[in-house]
């Protein structure tokens, strides 16, 4: 399987924290939990799924928006602001060639936080 990463997922999202802190439980069982490292840090959830479909915005309206390339994942649309030209030809490409690729997004509420292009 050859795996095109196009865009990385923020630090923030990693699944561990190398600052914990102890927190007591009742029936004294211990837990760690990890420190919380401000207001930047979101609480919505990543989820990731495969994209049916694209829509590319090859100019934005009204023109104080940014372009953004919208793609169709888990029952709704998802949105990349400022897509590199690049992430656009991946895409299109594998829409193109359904066959041999797929687009798998991750994503936060509508916003896309990373996708990848494979092989099937």
């Amino acid at each position: 399987m050859i795996c095109l990463v196009l865009a990385a997922m923020p630090a923030v999202l990693s699944a561990a924290s190398s600052q914990s802190q102890e927190i007591s439980l009742s029936g004294g069982q211990q837990s760690t939990a990890p420190v919380t490292l401000g207001k930047s840090m979101s609480t919505t959830a990543v989820t990731n799924n495969i994209a049916t479909k694209y829509w590319l915005e090859l100019k934005a309206y009204p023109s104080s928006n940014t372009r953004s390339l919208w793609l169709y994942a888990g029952n709704g649309w998802r949105c990349l602001s400022n897509p590199s030209e690049n992430i656009e030809t991946s895409v299109q490409n594998a829409f193109a060639n359904p066959d041999i690729f797929q687009v798998k997004v991750w994503y936060s509420g509508q916003k896309i936080v990373g996708l990848t292009v494979v092989t099937k």
